[in-house]
């Protein structure tokens, strides 16, 4: 057995420190780790918030996907030791870093200096993206080029920690200042790394505008790309492109302001039949909403009633529900695979 200590991912805005320590073990749980984890105890070492785990070292899962491979893409924890109750006679604990191989696409900041009303914890969207690739066909290849749509793409959140993970991210907003303002950032920001990109800016399209990137060296690209239109037409946003409308996952922030059943339903029930098409065989929909209202066993039926895809009610994807502040006092991640 193998011991590692695990330190919950510090949040600057104190309401968001109960969502690291909700979210790290399920996280864990669900990533292609979780075969091999035999426990999971929540510790505080010199004041700090970790996650004991106990690993059967002989578990199938290795060597592929690594334990170094896995352990720097997850949200809610993040610097990983060795855990050594003692060192020959001298009492512990001790800790000694464990070497991680993952280097992000493009710098995670990317994700998280923008500031924007109703933007969404940076930590949380990793999770949820983590979550939706974790969970279905695609988890073993976590760490290859996966494509990942952002239906509700808001101010880009999803789309920088997806390039960030190495995939291709594709968005579709309906707030024509939100692309706006999301493509000068992307620019700005781009420059400011001195990363090389291309643009191709395409007004003319039918379907709405739409902004393709290209971003990285030669050979060693990734792709984003982000419509201006109806999440319900987002087969038509993806024609065209490389790859064609096809991806691994979807992850989707509902907006918080809709408290009512009946305003998700309207929106889910006409979206859902378009993401399912777009979805490949093994791919996952992860869906979080504000749960203070709405409960988990109505979005799970909308969910089977209007696509082909089966809600994950198993441990640990039942788990994630936690509180964000005084408003929404609860927040809820649903999964589903398409198999």
């Amino acid at each position: 057995m193998k011991k590692l200590a695990l330190k919950i991912t510090p949040q600057r805005n104190t309401q968001y420190a109960n969502m690291t320590e909700k979210l790290g073990a399920p996280e864990l749980l669900a990533s292609p780790l979780g075969i091999a984890i035999k426990q999971i105890d929540a510790v505080t070492l010199a004041g700090q918030g970790y996650l004991l785990v106990t690993l059967d070292e002989e578990s199938v899962l290795f060597p592929c996907p690594t334990l170094e491979d896995i352990l720097p893409r997850l949200g809610a924890t993040s610097e990983a030791y060795e855990f050594f109750e003692h060192i020959g006679e001298v009492k512990g604990p001790f800790l000694r870093p464990l070497e991680t191989s993952f280097t992000p696409f493009v710098p995670l900041e990317m994700a998280e200096i923008r500031r924007y009303k109703g933007k969404t914890n940076e930590v949380f969207t990793r999770v949820l993206l983590n979550i939706a690739v974790f969970a279905g066909a695609y988890s073993n290849q976590c760490t290859g080029r996966l494509r990942v749509l952002d239906p509700l793409a808001g101010g880009g959140t999803t789309l920088f920690l997806t390039l960030a993970a190495g995939y291709d991210a594709f968005g579709v907003e309906h707030k024509r200042q939100d692309v706006e303002t999301t493509v000068v950032f992307i620019r700005q920001y781009l420059n400011s790394i001195h990363v090389s990109y291309k643009e191709l800016d395409e007004r003319a399209r039918r379907a709405g505008r739409r902004y393709q990137f290209e971003i990285g060296q030669k050979g060693a690209t990734r792709r984003l790309v982000l419509a201006n239109g109806d999440t319900c037409d987002a087969h038509l946003h993806m024609r065209e492109v490389p790859g064609g409308p096809r991806v691994h996952a979807i992850v989707g922030d509902l907006p918080y302001g809709i408290q009512h059943f009946g305003e998700i339903a309207g929106m889910l029930s006409k979206a859902l039949p378009v993401w399912e098409r777009i979805l490949l065989p093994g791919g996952t929909v992860a869906l979080a909403w504000n749960a203070t209202r709405i409960e988990r066993p109505a979005i799970a039926e909308l969910v089977e009633q209007h696509a082909q895809l089966r809600v994950r009610n198993d441990p640990p994807y039942t788990q994630f529900a936690h509180t964000v502040d005084r408003v929404i006092k609860k927040r809820d991640i649903l999964v589903a695979v398409k198999d």
